[in-house]
């Protein structure tokens, strides 16, 4: 299983990446999207908050990924890049992707309709035997990086 590092904002000493599987993609080709990541670059460290939807953490179970192995790809996709803090404080926690919830007051901000989280199970895991499915199932829809995304970016 590969880790890749989705960049939903940038300031000179901060960055929120959403995390998703590098090779995996939900049924309807949308990308697996299984937390997020908020990381302040200090001069000698790097503290932040990393969030793993529950909804994840309990398919890793159940499909026998070890969640440990999980965050030390995030964890090192974070500080292995050259000019940044090796040493890093991150707080991680797995609330749940039904409850999360993204209000804002951009002017073109109009409200939608909450949905909720479907599990969809997903083909070919990297490891997976061919033509085998996968036993892991996630959240089809992650809002909040939906409407990060949508979010002009001048703003």
């Amino acid at each position: 299983m590969f880790i890749k590092l989705k960049r939903a904002s940038r300031t000179s000493h901060s960055e929120e990446m959403t995390i998703q599987f590098a090779d995996e993609r939900h049924m309807g080709g949308d990308e697996v999207n299984i937390g997020k990541i908020d990381v302040h670059y200090l001069g000698d460290q790097i503290v932040g908050t990393l969030l793993i939807w529950q909804e994840h953490v309990n398919a890793f179970g159940q499909a026998g990924i070890d969640l440990d192995d999980v965050i030390s790809q995030i964890l090192a996709e974070v500080s292995e890049p050259i000019g940044v803090p090796s040493e890093y404080g991150i707080e991680i926690y797995y609330p749940s992707l039904a409850k999360q919830d993204f209000i804002s007051n951009y002017a073109d901000d109009e409200p939608e309709p909450q949905q909720q989280a479907v599990a969809q199970p997903l083909e070919g895991y990297a490891g997976d035997q061919e033509g085998e499915e996968s036993t892991y199932e996630g959240p089809l829809e992650d809002d909040f990086a939906k409407r990060l995304r949508s979010r002009p970016a001048d703003q």
